[in-house]
């Protein structure tokens, strides 16, 4: 375990002392603190004034969406050609000719670059709470709990672009990885608007019947928008017998496993 700490603490650094990724956190917190104008500003709607509190609460949830997906591109971007990089400029070889396993290696990776991705997107959602209370004066219960789930998102994003990566040129890997994500945002946001109650009375013959293979694609939107549940209190109806949380668990477990059998075949 002393290994694994270590080559995790390595990776975290490795990632962290880029001046780019400190300046997406710095671009990022600035467009989030411009929220800070929808807070003050007064809205009528049907001729009633709508109160500070209930507009910071609207636009917190829509801001929660955006830098959920938002994180997803940067834990992309982060892990992008990682194992590729360590071998070709021979990190690898020196770190493997230490007693350290091969096993310990890939998942002090995946760590590493979930644990700054998550920290990059739950610093961006502390601030929302923070700009929504200083400003309203009313506090988001549920923020942060949501944001702890959308992790899984995070771990999931990660693992599939280490292991497509690690046999597809970068390009290839991003595009699969964003043909994935499109894919379940399309097919699991209009499931999610057929069974709501709007659509429901506004349509009553919009019934959405799931095919096997959209039950079978991992869940990404679904665990957002279930995260969401925690700040809205809202309902949620899973698409199929499996919870988007065990979906995407179970698909994070897999990709794992297929990644270090991938690497532990490398030549190195």
């Amino acid at each position: 375990m002393r290994n694994f700490f270590k080559l995790l603490w390595y990776n975290v650094v490795d990632l962290t002392h880029h001046k780019s990724f400190y300046v997406m956190l710095t671009i990022s917190l600035l467009m989030v603190l411009l929220l800070r104008g929808c807070y003050k500003q007064e809205y009528v709607v049907n001729g009633a004034r709508v109160n500070s509190v209930t507009v910071a609460w609207h636009a917190s949830i829509a801001a929660f969406h955006v830098i959920a997906a938002g994180s997803l591109l940067i834990a992309l971007f982060l892990s992008l050609g990682g194992f590729r990089r360590d071998r070709d400029d021979g990190s690898v070889g020196y770190i493997l000719s230490r007693p350290v396993k091969r096993l310990e290696y890939v998942l002090a990776k995946i760590a590493g670059q979930w644990i700054v991705a998550t920290l990059f997107m739950v610093v961006l959602h502390a601030t929302i709470v923070v700009v929504a209370y200083a400003n309203s004066g009313g506090f988001i219960p549920g923020y942060l709990t949501a944001s702890a789930l959308c992790s899984l998102n995070v771990l999931f994003v990660v693992v599939m672009v280490n292991i497509v990566s690690l046999v597809l040129p970068d390009f290839a890997a991003a595009l699969i990885t964003l043909a994935v994500l499109g894919i379940g945002f399309f097919s699991e946001s209009f499931h999610i608007m057929a069974g709501s109650e709007l659509v429901k009375k506004a349509i009553p013959q919009a019934i959405d019947h799931p095919s096997l293979w959209r039950i079978l694609w991992p869940k990404i939107t679904s665990v957002q928008y279930f995260a969401v549940t925690f700040i809205n209190n809202g309902s949620f109806q899973c698409m199929g017998p499996v919870h988007p949380l065990v979906n995407i668990l179970g698909y994070s477990a897999l990709l794992t496993v297929l990644l270090i059998w991938k690497f532990n075949r490398e030549e190195l």
